[in-house]
């Protein structure tokens, strides 16, 4: 056991020199803010050397082709959007069914497309899974450069960003940052029944495991490997440019 490992694991860029398999299973309390994507690669790469294909018990078959894409250089500049990565605990709530009422706390539509029903959240039964979320944050709104930016004094001033399509050689320089802190808010309820909100909070830090785990499930969400994702990412981009053609084409059959 390491000597860290008895009150959590700091993540620092040199981590992965003093790293040993038995670390894995305790809590990662803290991480420097210079501790990035590729720092965490390095520690895996090293931890895989003392334990034989562990990343693929990780979720990442593939792990040597996402180590060859990383330590690649970037096509790009890097994306100045993000300033960082984030793992945070995510909740849902179980959904009910009602039969709408007629009462002013009908819903206009459903997103079930079943307009003979409501759905609600039941406040009694959230459930949270055992990793974590993994997502980019950036400053500002997303939809600052837009022409149709109406956003006003209600303007976000932080963005989220799914990051499964991007190049890890991109994503190679930013930071990460754990969120052990789970809100639990008041769900979606009808509006004309009785319903007391308690303040509830949960702190919980991920073991080692839970964190390199939770990056590689979202890393390899849509592919196993970067060709696959880059294929699959090839396959978004035609469809969304075969549908900006369409548009165009009916905006100009309405002009003429």
């Amino acid at each position: 056991m390491s000597s860290e490992s008895t009150s959590g694991i700091h993540l620092t860029k040199d981590y992965y020199k003093d790293f040993i398999p038995t670390d894995l299973q305790w809590e990662v309390t803290k991480i420097d803010e210079d501790f990035t994507l590729y720092d965490l690669f390095k520690l895996v790469y090293t931890a895989n050397g003392m334990i034989q294909n562990l990343p693929a018990t990780m979720g990442m078959t593939y792990f040597s082709h996402f180590w060859e894409q990383i330590n690649k250089r970037q096509d790009t500049k890097p994306a100045t959007d993000i300033n960082y990565l984030e793992l945070y605990w995510d909740t849902s709530y179980e959904i009910l069914e009602t039969p709408k009422t007629g009462k002013h706390t009908d819903q206009a539509h459903s997103s079930a497309g079943d307009n003979t029903k409501n759905y609600w959240e039941d406040v009694k039964k959230c459930t949270m899974s055992n990793l974590m979320s993994f997502h980019g944050v950036g400053t500002g709104c997303s939809m600052k450069d837009l022409d149709l930016h109406e956003c006003g004094n209600d303007c976000c001033e932080t963005t989220y960003y799914g990051i499964e399509f991007s190049p890890i050689n991109e994503l190679a320089h930013l930071p990460i940052v754990v969120k052990p802190i789970v809100a639990f808010y008041p769900p979606y309820v009808e509006s004309d029944k009785e319903f007391k909100r308690t303040a509830f909070s949960l702190e919980m830090y991920p073991t080692l495991w839970c964190l390199i785990t939770s990056i590689f499930w979202e890393l390899t969400f849509v592919g196993n490997r970067p060709s696959d994702i880059a294929e699959a990412w090839g396959h978004v981009k035609n469809t969304v440019d075969q549908a900006k053609k369409q548009l165009e084409g009916e905006n100009n059959n309405d002009v003429g």
